[in-house]
């Protein structure tokens, strides 16, 4: 049995910890599974099925059914000839399933897609086929959220039975129509309740310091006849029954190293599959190998999911072929044109060792060198992110410097072999190097299993339990989106978060007509409305937003803000050096000059509007296109390069600066500002490039986002996304900051994920090929605390 130590336990906010989980590798056919006896039947009409999941190399599969828990062996049934009962994933949906013959008889698909491979996934499916009401028979919870939305969404006849808790074949990793159907990734807590459907809340909870969706102690739940809880907590023997039934499961295609320490408690770093090169072959073992197409000009690289701005790291990559490069990068703009061409190719600020022993800067050859990187070589790579420096190793040997290629010393900090700014988020590395009639196999070990050589001490595995606590520990303390219906009189609305706040800033939005958006705040005060859609001076309506609620807002009977059964969303900010977020109130001098604001670090992005008059824009500072030039949120029109915007002078930590025009700095005007500086964990302000392709830019945000808003830098249109709207992947719901639309459906598609976000659109207005982007968004969840979404 491997034992893990106590570095690799615990998650904060947590009382119940889950110490492993079993891998599970397609590419061994792997699965667990046992045969009741005939005298062991149970209730093939209601049960619940609760696992945890973390999604590996299946994703993006196509009409391949991976089997995550299933039953019947193909015997006949009531009738029914080849009869068999799964749950699994189809095309990156959940499909829960009866197949008898040629015919299905249960079959729901969920419309929302899951395909997150960075964090975990939970999922309860409760069976209970004696209910009169057809939704009733099966419901499916996703992180303590209900799915209701399935195509095609055939529930089962009433007392249909399945061949679960029967004396058919019961399998868990693979479906029974065929060993082949198998996930791919690694699952945690599996557990079977027979003769009782159970809700969500039976095997997880809330946090209540975070938000996080996690697990609870189910040991003290019934069972029933063929009920099982897989741990997989003895190496040995993965599929060992702890629930107190016997009903021990036998293993195939699994051995004693597919007990991992990855776990929902304490989630570890893996590649990324949805930032890698298109000259990638394949992904496996939990997406800890990385394995490149042979070919002339099949140069590839690939990011690990978790990117750390502090602290002391290690990890390890053992090269399985020739022209192997790994290390870092600190870049959050890598393109796709960068992912596809390799390290050595990308004109950014990484590090990497290649096969030969060279040592890299971006596209730079240092001149120095270290033990070559050849077949089977171990390379240890160790990041002290505090103080901007990191070393290799070869094998365990002694620490390369960037002189020498000995002497570096990762305990005291000496000689390292590569330095970076400090404060910058950094991301691991590998790919191929050079192209050619090889294969590149990158065996990253992140510390999910025993590293194959010691660490230098102080320095830990790439493990949500290592990243440091947050600053905004629970981000809707600071930040919340709220979606009401307007009742055409007067009504209060509460936010709905796991923690609530008086709110600075007030955004609301009609999703169903062209009403315009709404702003106010309490520097101006209830009742004083500016319009990002609009020049328009700051009206007084005292209908609108009436007051600032110590967990909300209350509203009058305006159309723009209470329109009987029209639905509204309401994004609320709190002001604070915390949350990286100030409203400042300033006259125009018509002169240079400067306004001080609050926030002790320099901002990310800014926003500026004229109150009184009319006519003036709504001025946008972002530090991707900095501060030759200005933006505007009332407009789609292009960044516009002049100095009388901000003077040509990026702001500080105290101070941003102006030049003199309408927009912000009129004499005698009378201006608000809203400012904000970017918080780790919580909020980012950022570029990407598109590549027109709905396999778009992954962005690594270090935390999941609950509000994005985009802008390309040339003519289009601003977008606006956020996650209650849409609380399932695909995000397809759009709102537009410069148009007073109604809400956009199916437009410009992503997907938001436990770490970032995925592009999935063509659209011109957030991927067209070889175009900047800007954005701005705010978080969920932390990484350390995120569900995978």
């Amino acid at each position: 049995m491997t034992m893990f130590g106590s570095q690799w336990l615990g998650n904060a906010g947590s009382t119940y910890e889950i110490d492993q989980s079993i891998r599970f590798n397609d590419d061994d056919t792997p699965y667990l599974q046992r045969t009741p006896g005939s005298g062991s039947v149970g209730n093939d009409h209601t049960w619940t099925v609760s696992f945890w999941i973390k999604r590996g190399s299946d994703i993006g599969d196509v009409n391949q059914q991976n089997g995550i828990v299933a039953a019947g062996d193909g015997a006949d049934m009531g009738g029914d000839v080849s009869r068999y009962d799964g749950i699994g994933f189809y095309n990156d949906t959940l499909q829960i399933f009866t197949f008898g013959g040629s015919s299905p008889y249960l079959d729901l698909r969920s419309t929302v897609l899951f395909r997150d491979p960075s964090s975990w996934y939970h999922f309860v499916v409760r069976y209970d086929d004696t209910q009169s009401t057809a939704t009733d028979r099966v419901r499916v919870y996703i992180n303590g959220v209900q799915v209701t939305a399935f195509s095609p969404a055939n529930y089962p006849d009433q007392n249909s039975g399945t061949n679960f808790n029967t004396a058919q074949l019961q399998r868990v990793g693979a479906n029974t129509v065929s060993t082949s159907r198998n996930i791919d990734g690694y699952l945690a807590e599996i557990v079977m309740i027979d003769g009782t459907s159970l809700g969500p809340g039976s095997f997880a909870e809330t946090n209540s310091d975070t938000g996080q969706w996690v697990p609870i102690d189910v040991s003290g739940l019934t069972y029933g006849t063929n009920g099982f809880r897989l741990k997989g907590q003895d190496s040995s023997a993965l599929g060992d029954d702890t629930s107190g039934e016997g009903n021990d499961f036998a293993s195939s295609g699994l051995a004693a190293n597919d007990q991992m320490s990855d776990s929902p408690t304490n989630n570890h770093c893996t590649w990324n599959l949805l930032q890698t090169g298109s000259n990638i072959s394949s992904m496996s073992n939990g997406n800890l190998v990385a394995t490149g197409t042979s070919g002339a000009a099949a140069k590839w690289m690939s990011l690990g999911t978790m990117a750390v701005s502090s602290g002391k790291w290690y990890y390890e990559v053992t090269s399985g072929g020739a022209r192997i490069g790994a290390g870092f990068t600190t870049s959050a703009s890598l393109t796709q044109a960068n992912l596809n061409t390799g390290p050595l190719d990308v004109n950014v600020e990484t590090f990497v060792i290649t096969d030969g022993g060279e040592i890299y800067y971006g596209t730079t050859d240092s001149g120095n060198t270290s033990p070559a990187f050849g077949s089977g070589v171990t390379m240890g790579f160790a990041l002290d992110a505090d103080a901007g420096k990191g070393w290799v190793t070869v094998n365990g040997s002694d620490w390369a410097d960037s002189s020498s290629g000995t002497s570096g010393d990762p305990t005291d900090g000496s000689n390292p072999t590569w330095t970076q700014t400090i404060g910058t988020p950094v991301q691991p590395l590998c790919g191929d190097t050079s192209g050619g009639s090889h294969t590149t196999i990158a065996t990253a070990n992140f510390g999910a299993s025993a590293f194959a050589y010691t660490p230098p001490t102080g320095y830990k595995a790439w493990n949500t339990d290592n990243l440091p606590a947050p600053a905004t520990e629970d981000p809707s303390a600071y930040f919340q989106t709220t979606l009401y219906e307007g009742d055409g009189s007067t009504q209060s609305i509460d936010q709905d978060g796991n923690s609530t706040f008086s709110p600075n800033l007030v955004w609301i939005k009609n999703r169903d007509a062209t009403d315009a958006h709404a702003l106010f705040d309490t520097v101006r005060g209830a009742t004083e409305v500016l319009s990002s859609n609009s020049t328009g001076a700051e009206a007084t309506n005292a209908d609108t937003l009436t007051a600032f609620e110590s967990d909300g807002f209350a509203l009058g009977d305006d159309v723009i803000v209470n329109t009987n059964a029209e639905s509204y969303a309401a994004w609320q900010w709190n002001e604070g050096t915390t949350p990286g977020f100030d409203i400042v109130s300033y006259s125009g001098t018509g002169a240079n000059r400067t306004v001080a604001h609050n926030l002790g670090v320099k901002p990310g992005m800014f926003i500026i509007k004229q109150r009184g008059a009319s006519g003036s824009n709504w001025g946008v500072y972002h530090s991707a296109v900095g501060a030759t030039k200005s933006l505007f949120l009332q407009s789609r029109g292009a960044a516009t390069d002049s100095a009388e915007y901000f003077n040509d002078t990026e702001p500080t930590a105290s101070v941003f600066t102006l030049g003199v025009n309408a927009q912000g700095n009129a004499d005698g005007g009378t201006y608000i500002a809203y400012v904000f500086a970017p918080v780790e964990g919580f909020s980012k302000f950022g570029s990407y490039t598109g590549n027109g392709s709905t396999n778009g830019p992954m962005v690594n945000l270090g935390f999941q986002p609950a509000f994005l808003i985009f802008k390309t830098t040339g003519d289009n249109k601003w977008i606006m996304k956020d996650s209650k709207r849409d609380p399932f992947n695909p995000s397809s719901l759009s709102l537009v900051p410069s148009e007073n639309v109604a809400e956009l459906t199916s437009d410009q598609l992503l997907d938001i994920n436990s770490n970032g976000f995925k592009l999935r659109t063509t659209g011109s207005a957030t991927n067209s090929d070889g175009v900047t982007y800007v954005y701005m968004a705010f978080a969920e969840s932390p990484f350390k605390t995120a569900n995978a979404q």
